[in-house]
């Protein structure tokens, strides 16, 4: 009879334990389902910058530092349909010798459309960026390195947000804010590197102040 009794109390036991088991597997299998609707703060949607570079190969005079006049005008009009603007850099292409060096006379053609550019308020970089191919002889190629960003895509809720026991941030968080961001940002390139501060100058803030304080405002 004690024996029976003790069965029955085992078997009764067992089972409560194998059904709380059972409870407790489900609901960690439900949390851990709950949290894959979710994605860690690092899995943001952000913008997307990335570097193009638009070429222009120029041609040269044979023996002379400078471009033809029609050169010179095909140029203006690369220039102008390319929209050069802010945070654009400009940099050329040349053959180079096997020291990796310039020759004398690329050196001056060098130095010629970098003149050239400056008297339409833009700089060209001194250093040589190659780009694919070397160009032929008597020729260069102008590179116009730009920056562009392409702003997240807001706005699909279809993640749902119920179970969300680990408490974390839905994927269109803050979202708005990185497309506005990249769109109105003047140069994307300062979404990655960013620029540094100028040194402080003292003495032209106190100019600009006493400028204010002593001109007279125009009627």
């Amino acid at each position: 009879m004690e024996v029976t009794m003790i069965k029955k109390i085992k078997n009764f036991i067992s089972g409560h334990i194998s059904i709380m088991a059972s409870v407790m597997i489900s609901l960690i299998l439900a949390g851990c389902s709950g949290a894959t609707n979710y994605m860690d703060s690092d899995s943001h949607k952000r913008n997307e910058v990335e570097m193009v570079r638009i070429p222009f190969t120029v041609t040269f005079e044979a023996g002379s530092p400078n471009l033809s006049g029609e050169m010179t005008e095909e140029l203006d009009i690369f220039m102008m349909k390319s929209n050069v603007s802010y945070g654009d850099e400009l940099s050329m292409d040349f053959p180079l010798l096997r020291d990796g060096k310039l020759s004398k006379q690329n050196e001056t053609r060098l130095a010629s459309m970098s003149a050239l550019l400056k008297k339409r308020g833009l700089r060209l970089s001194p250093d040589i960026t190659p780009y694919g191919l070397s160009p032929r002889e008597n020729q260069a190629r102008l590179l116009i390195s730009r920056y562009v960003v392409t702003p997240p895509r807001c706005g699909d809720w279809s993640q749902p947000s119920n179970k969300n026991y680990g408490n974390t941030s839905l994927l269109n968080l803050g979202c708005a804010n990185q497309a506005n961001l990249g769109l109105m940002v003047a140069n994307p390139r300062d979404l990655i590197i960013g620029t540094n501060n100028g040194a402080p100058d003292a003495e032209k803030s106190a100019k600009a102040v006493n400028t204010y304080r002593t001109k007279k405002a125009p009627k």
